[in-house]
């Protein structure tokens, strides 16, 4: 009698200590397939059973999740094979949707002999399979806010001795009652976090889709950098040799990177649009300039002629004459630097020391406008935009284009990332830095520029170069892209070894438009 009662004793403790310990794993369990692959799996060790089935509630439904077999080695669903049975309607006469309809525990004894449900689906499993369907217990998954999510199916209780099919005892309908009840907890709860998760990175997509539309030169480029950014990740990852195939980028990683691909360009929330949508060195004010210059053509030919009038009422014909022929000058040098600001103006024109000359030649004429004051053909501030080298922006407009990096990396330090994203504003901050240390904002060299920093600069050229909807430019195709690429490998501002899988595996085909 004392060695049954300590039996009994040592079994509860056994049965607890069990309960415990899965308690624990399942919270601790943060991947999705492998929480419900737990679930089955220890529900069935528990109770010594050889078969398992685990249902979802979806969409009124019961959609399969995990099905396991241990005497016919079938595990299907979770991180296997995936489950291709048809969902199981919520209709009384199936156990399983009782249980999940009721939120009450069914326990059979043998399913030949039951009544009250339509066992048919099992027993033409039996006859197809060989199988011998028996002892049935079914489990309601109800969490703590009373919500029936899903069912947990049990067949076949062995006895441990004969492995003989039994009823499923009482003390382990208490069990597993008990543990589907913690993992409906522990799915509930990790349904939360993904679906945190999901509002999240629906909250990013949807902040990176408004700055991109902010202007009309920018759309879809931020997630062509993200995508980017993932596919080159992921050509890393079947890298064999080299410095690259000791890196690895795992799901985290990926994420991680994916993410700080969508943020790269926040900060141009707070860039003026007169800036991001300059598409010309004089937007905005051409018109203005080309109105003064035919202004300026219109008063020279009337106050030539008005010249030319008074001259021949003198009798003075060769004077009349030479005047005509100086103002055909004048109007044609009129001409020449209208057609220098026009071409000057053009982003495509490079202005090399000869176009600035000519550019600075044309700022010291001045002309008469309607009020008498004396005004100069161009500008001060005119001859700093047209003087631009390359692009279309002045070095102040450039400055505050270039703030972004710096305000991307200002918000982003405001935003509490969870732990597998604490990197994201460190590495959206860096799109912009070159390895020979003339990039921005903070002038980092080498490898202080961390591999993520490294592929979103790459990928941010690229995407640049090859998109067709920049004001100041024509897109290059893709050949053109990576051999100018290849040009800033070889002045030492990008990765080589990057680049080199960038183009072995040709990563800009696998992201679509």
């Amino acid at each position: 009698m004392q060695n049954s009662q300590t039996g009994g004793e040592d079994y509860i403790f056994n049965q607890v200590e069990t309960l415990l310990n899965v308690g624990i794993a399942l919270t601790a369990e943060k991947d999705h397939n492998r929480l419900l692959e737990m679930i089955v799996t220890e529900a069935r060790n528990i109770t010594n059973s050889d078969a398992g089935t685990l249902y979802l509630r979806q969409n009124d439904q019961l959609v399969f999740k995990i099905v396991q077999t241990q005497s016919q080695n079938v595990f299907l669903g979770g991180s296997g094979e995936e489950v291709k049975l048809p969902p199981v309607a919520l209709v009384e006469s199936n156990v399983s949707a009782y249980v999940a309809l009721t939120g009450k525990t069914v326990n059979i004894a043998d399913v030949y002999f039951a009544e009250g449900f339509d066992f048919s689906g099992p027993r033409n499993y039996d006859r197809i399979t060989g199988y011998r369907t028996k002892s049935m217990l079914v489990v309601p998954l109800e969490n703590h806010e009373g919500e029936i999510i899903g069912v947990l199916q049990l067949i076949n209780s062995l006895e441990s001795d004969n492995h003989t099919v039994r009823v499923f005892p009482e003390h382990y309908q208490k069990v597993i009652e008990s543990l589907a009840s913690q993992a409906a907890i522990a799915l509930t709860n990790a349904q939360l976090l993904r679906d945190i998760e999901d509002l999240f990175n629906s909250f990013v997509q949807v902040m990176a889709t408004a700055i991109d539309a902010r202007t009309p030169y920018n759309a879809n480029h931020t997630r062509r950098v993200a995508m980017l950014a993932r596919a080159t990740a992921e050509a890393i990852n079947d890298v064999k040799e080299g410095p690259l195939a000791q890196e690895h980028f795992n799901p985290e990683r990926l994420e991680q990177l994916t993410m700080a691909g969508w943020l790269h360009d926040i900060g141009k929330v707070t860039t003026p649009l007169s800036v991001m949508n300059k598409a010309t060195r004089l937007e905005g004010r051409m018109d203005i300039v080309l109105q003064r210059m035919d202004y300026i053509s219109q008063s020279e030919k009337m106050n030539s002629l008005a010249r030319q009038v008074e001259l021949l009422k003198n009798g003075m014909k060769e004077e009349a004459e030479q005047e005509s022929r100086l103002s055909g000058q004048r109007l044609v040098k009129i001409k020449e630097i209208k057609d220098l600001i026009i071409k000057c103006d053009n982003p495509a024109t490079f202005i090399d020391d000869q176009l600035l000359d000519q550019l600075q030649e044309a700022a010291g004429y001045v002309y008469l406008d309607p009020e008498g004051v004396e005004r100069p053909y161009i500008s001060s501030e005119e001859l700093e935009n047209l003087s631009i080298r390359k692009g279309t922006l002045t070095n102040g407009e450039r400055e505050i284009m270039e703030q972004h990096v710096v305000i991307t990396g200002k918000m982003l330090e405001k935003i509490t990332f969870i732990k597998k994203l604490k990197d994201v504003p460190l590495f959206a901050s860096m799109h912009h830095e070159f390895l020979d240390g003339n990039g921005y904002p903070n002038k980092l060299r080498g490898e202080t520029i961390p591999l993520e920093g490294r592929i979103l600069s790459l990928v941010d050229i690229y995407d640049a170069l090859t998109a067709g909807d920049r004001p100041y430019k024509k897109a290059i195709p893709w050949e053109g892209a990576l051999r100018i690429l290849g040009f800033m490998v070889k002045e030492g501002k990008l990765d080589n070894e990057l680049y080199d899988v960038f183009k072995e595996h040709r990563v800009w085909e696998k992201v679509c438009d």
